[in-house]
């Protein structure tokens, strides 16, 4: 079997997933306007809409907060792609019978969560796509494009990123949901939803090293200027180029010591 064929086969089981669970595809829809409004509304209870849009830098509050929670969507889906792969084969007592398969581990960890990273970004992207044309008309629509472009360029690293959370998920001999820490956190180091800055000194140089930080920051380019100004958006992206290289390093020859260490160790 080759990661073509891994590729097919996950595709098949998200187009199947979809098919099958159409509330929840309405959810996932629906998600980037839940959030924005829960925001917004909290924001506007206990503060002023008017200084969040002048601290955040941002022209419009309503279309940054919807660009930010899909990103934030996509990062989330993507680490559930990887670590909740291993994670619930673990639960269900198949991940041994998968480590010990033909396919390389550090393949099907990696590549079998292609297609729902992708489809999950897309998803987000056409569900803000109107709300975004709604604003700003066909420029919006652009816009959103410009979003699922941005999304699509963060999951190298982010997806590598991934793949060395799920090598350590590996490599831990317990059933703990690592996921119900490590969602929140990307979401606080990434910035959606309020700056970094107010964060402490050791978070804000911890965000550094997470991907979607850097999407989120060009997200905001494309959402506040009309015309994004390219120096900038090179000076958001030249880090993903930067956390991609050095992220796939780690994740080729941190898997397969993981699955070594497993397999030494036995699994339970």
């Amino acid at each position: 079997m080759t990661a073509v064929d891994v590729v097919k086969a996950s595709l098949y089981l998200t187009y199947s997933w979809y098919k099958n669970n159409r509330v929840m595809l309405a959810m996932s829809l629906l998600w980037p306007y839940l959030m924005a409004f829960l925001v917004l509304a909290l924001g506007s209870m206990y503060g002023s809409l008017s200084e969040f849009t002048r601290r955040m830098g941002v022209s419009n509050p309503v279309l940054y907060m919807l660009a930010s929670s899909t990103v934030a969507f996509s990062s989330i889906a993507i680490l559930e792609a990887a670590v909740g792969f291993v994670m619930y084969n673990r639960w269900l007592g198949t991940l041994q019978y998968i480590v010990l398969s033909p396919v390389k581990s550090k393949t099907l960890i990696a590549v079998a969560g292609i297609p729902d990273s992708m489809i999950s970004a897309v998803v987000s992207v056409t569900a803000v796509a109107p709300a975004a044309a709604y604003f700003e008309g066909l420029h919006g629509a652009l816009k959103a494009i410009a979003v699922l472009l941005l999304i699509l360029a963060g999951m190298t690293p982010m997806l590598a990123f991934s793949v060395i959370a799920a090598a350590a998920t590996l490599s831990v001999r317990e059933e703990t949901n690592v996921l119900a820490f490590l969602n929140p956190l990307i979401l606080l180091l990434s910035g959606v939803f309020y700056p970094i800055e107010v964060l402490p000194r050791l978070l804000q140089l911890a965000s550094k090293a997470v991907p979607s930080k850097y999407v989120i920051d060009a997200a905001k380019l494309v959402a506040t200027y009309t015309t994004p100004e390219g120096k900038l958006l090179m000076l958001a992206l030249y880090p993903l180029a930067a956390l991609a290289v050095a992220y796939n390093l780690i994740a080729l020859a941190g898997v397969d010591k993981a699955v070594s260490l497993a397999k030494r160790r036995g699994f339970e």
